[in-house]
């Protein structure tokens, strides 16, 4: 939601449309859609692989890996031409302040352990704000040699739509997991692999199958990342959960 405010807000193109010496990778050129200011890939990364050296507690040598694998993602996108070196810089700077933010939060939960509802609430409130402000601003109406609009508004709802039903079904389903749910990775290898293969097949039969089903209105959009999330953090571990608690 932070990355995607960020992008309305600055509303800056991609490279090659400020600057025609720019050509990006042909690959790469296809997923590149919308504003360019800050890079989401670097925002996905910084968070996946800084959050994990943050909260992991992993070995020293996988930190180092971690942070390499961030490092080579955060170069790709310069280097296949799709983002400047200001989008990187600044989508792993935003990411990393909301990392430390969550991660000061995640500290405190064990001396008020009701504090999730509070910062579910808050982060459900700036959800919400963030889409009344995507649909009531204003926007650069910019054409191309061909008299194609370099960057469609009505596609940057769909993706402001997305990102707020991935992130409200993430406000709502954490605090009913950690109570209710309370899912555990303990288990033998064999229990590991089960989790892993059904839920790999449940998460592409969804991808691939159910997402397609919805069209492109904001609320369809809004939902189909919505479904995705519940399952993934609510349904899918309590029916872990389930056959846990039947097992023992």
């Amino acid at each position: 939601m932070v990355n995607g405010f960020a992008k309305i807000t600055a509303c800056v193109y991609r490279p090659w449309v400020l600057d025609s010496r720019v050509q990006p990778l042909k690959d790469a050129f296809h997923g590149a859609s919308g504003y360019s200011f800050p890079s989401g890939h670097t925002t996905v990364a910084t968070n996946l692989f800084l959050g994990a050296v943050l909260r992991g507690k992993f070995s020293k040598g996988l930190n180092i890996a971690l942070l390499a694998c961030l490092f080579l993602i955060c170069f790709s996108r310069n280097y296949v031409g799709v983002h400047t070196v200001l989008d990187v810089i600044c989508g792993f700077i935003l990411t990393a302040i909301v990392l430390l933010i969550f991660s000061k939060l995640f500290d405190k939960l064990e001396e008020k352990p009701n504090l999730d509802l509070v910062i579910s609430a808050i982060g459900i409130l700036i959800s919400i704000l963030i889409v009344i402000y995507a649909l009531t601003k204003s926007y650069p109406m910019d054409y191309d040699a061909a008299g194609k609009l370099l960057v469609d508004p009505a596609k940057l709802m769909l993706d402001t739509f997305r990102n707020a039903g991935l992130a409200i079904a993430t406000f709502i389903s954490w605090p009913i997991e950690r109570r209710f749910i309370k899912f555990s990775s303990e288990g033998s290898l064999e229990d590991k692999a089960l989790r892993f293969v059904c839920g790999f097949v449940a998460l592409e039969f969804i991808i691939n199958v159910i997402m397609p089903l919805f069209g492109d209105t904001p609320l369809e959009a809004f939902l189909e990342f919505f479904v995705l999330i519940i399952f993934v953090m609510l349904i899918y571990p309590a029916i872990i959960k389930f056959f846990q608690n039947r097992k023992n």
